[in-house]
Order: structure tokens, then C-alpha cells, then sequence
């Protein structure tokens, strides 16, 4: 700013002393030493989002704090501004709108944020991803699971899908009928989840389901880490597509499975390159790391 216009600089202290000043606001809000709030959603330099964030950081949607902003923010009709925003032409506001209700854990929002996940703007449909996944609940990964079979296989989708969702209710889709764009990213939602009742679905899945399934059953069961599905996942080191084979080797190496080892070895001399090297992979881990008791 040394060189900057003298204009400018005021311009910028202006904007740093708005930022500090509805910082401070916001955090009594939070603290509960104050009830009422103040917020322009237009001040320039100002990012309001980011500041909620900021305050609301690593705290759930039924915390003291969070609870205090969310009462502070529809009191003022601050709440009804950032709702109607979310509607706006400008993909900025857009954007801006879904993050403060996404960090306010704004679940009456969800309807309007399931209409951004189509928006062709990709920081648009983005940010109404994560606020869905800020905002959890059923609706929320109801709204998401319809996008997917909209729109397909999407890592943003999958990932909030996984962040979002009650406890069982991926595990219930996945033994529920569904489009097929949907299972795959369920089964990646599984195993990004990490719990192991999705493992009994999953394994359904490897046995049973396409090969683009199998192939993300399998890699799902190795992130869960449950050594029960160390012998079904090496049976599929024998399936007869080649990804399959190189998913279930990396899943072993994962799980540690020293029991599957000779079967690893086998792969080492696969036709597929791939296969070969995901086997050696694996067993360079089974040399390196702690047995997972199986």
C-alpha cells in the first residue's frame, strides 16, 4: 500500500475497520453478550461469508453459538437478505448466500440451495454443495443423491453426500433399488464415511454389482478397514476384469492383509501393468508395515 493512491488507502483501512468491527460483532453474538446484529451484506471490501465462518468454524448446528447467530441474523432480517440472494443474478451473491447459510447451518435453506446444485456456474453449484454438507440431515443428502442421478458421478457431490448424511442412511440406500449413476457414489460416500456398518452392503456390492461397482466396493472396504473382508476381497484379486483385480490389490495393501499374500504375489505376474504394480505395491506395504491381524 506504500505506493498506493491516498484515496486508496483510506478506501482500504475503511474496509479493514468494517471487517474488525463485525468480527467483534458477531463473536459477542456467539458469546451471548449481545442479542442484536448489524449486517450489510453490500459494504465493499467486506466478506461477510467469510467472517460467519470464521465464527461458526468447527462448531454444530445445535451449539450455543451458532443457535445465538442463526436468532440474531432473522431478527435483524438478515436471514430473509441472504435467503433472497441465493436467487440473485449475480453468481457472486450466489455464492456468498450459500456460504453464510451453509456456515449458519441454515436448514430452511436447503430447498434453495438444492436448485443451486444445478447452476452451470461451477462455484455456484460448489458452494451449495458445501453448505448441504455444513447443514447435514436427511433433506439435505436427499438433495444430493437427486443431483447425482441427475448429473452422474461427481467428487464435490460425493464427498458432501458423505459429510451430510445421517447416521444409516447411506447404508440403507445401498440396499435400496437406485438409478446406476447412484450406487457408485453411495459406495465411494461408504467408504469416505469410514463406518463399518456399511460394510455388509458393500460387500453385496463386490459380489454382485458391475464391474465400475466392484471395482469401488472394494477400494471403499479398504478405507473402512475392517479385517473381516480381507477373504472376500481376496477372492476378487481373481475376478476376470483387470480393474477389479487392481482395486482389490490396493484395498489388501490398505487392510495389511498379510493372509493374502501369496495371492498377491500371483498378481505380480498379471498380463495388466497396472495389475502388476498395484500387487507389488501392496506387498511392498505387507513388508513395511504392522500386520492388521489377519
Amino acid at each position: 500500500m506504500r505506493d498506493a493512491p491516498p484515496i486508496a488507502v483510506v478506501h482500504h483501512v475503511q474496509a479493514a475497520m468494517r471487517r474488525a468491527a463485525l468480527r467483534r460483532q458477531l463473536q459477542a453474538v456467539a458469546a451471548g453478550k449481545l442479542e442484536e446484529i448489524s449486517v450489510d451484506l453490500e459494504h465493499a471490501g467486506v466478506d461477510v461469508a467469510s467472517l460467519v465462518e470464521d465464527v461458526t468454524d468447527g462448531r454444530p448446528a445445535e451449539s450455543f453459538e451458532v443457535q445465538r447467530l442463526v436468532i440474531a441474523f432473522k431478527n435483524s432480517g438478515a436471514a430473509d437478505h441472504v435467503i433472497e440472494r441465493l436467487s440473485a443474478k449475480s453468481p457472486q451473491q450466489r455464492v456468498m448466500a450459500a456460504r453464510i447459510v451453509g456456515a449458519l447451518r441454515m436448514y430452511d435453506a436447503v430447498p434453495w440451495l438444492a436448485r443451486l446444485l444445478e447452476s452451470r456456474d461451477r462455484a455456484v453449484s460448489d458452494a451449495a454443495a458445501l453448505a448441504l454438507g455444513k447443514i447435514r440431515g436427511r433433506n439435505s443428502a436427499g438433495a444430493l443423491v437427486a443431483t447425482i442421478q441427475r448429473r452422474g458421478l461427481n467428487r464435490r457431490l460425493v464427498a458432501e453426500l458423505a459429510r451430510s448424511a445421517p447416521d444409516l442412511y447411506i447404508e440403507s440406500a445401498l440396499g435400496e433399488p437406485q438409478k446406476p449413476s447412484v450406487i457408485p457414489a453411495l459406495a465411494l460416500a461408504a467408504g469416505l464415511r469410514r463406518r463399518r456398518a456399511a460394510t455388509r452392503p458393500l460387500i453385496d456390492l463386490l459380489e454382485h454389482g458391475t464391474r465400475r461397482e466392484r471395482v469401488i466396493s472394494c477400494r471403499a472396504l479398504g478405507w473402512i478397514g475392517s479385517g473381516t473382508v480381507i477373504p472376500t476381497i481376496t477372492v476378487a484379486l481373481r475376478d476376470h476384469d483387470w480393474k477389479v483385480r487392481m482395486s482389490a490389490a490396493k484395498a489388501l495393501g490398505a487392510l495389511h492383509a498379510r493372509s493374502a499374500k501369496d495371492d498377491l504375489k500371483f498378481l505380480e505376474i498379471d498380463l495388466n501393468p497396472r495389475v502388476r504394480k498395484a500387487a507389488h505395491q501392496a506387498l511392498n506395504q505387507l513388508r513395511r508395515e504392522t500386520p492388521h491381524g489377519a
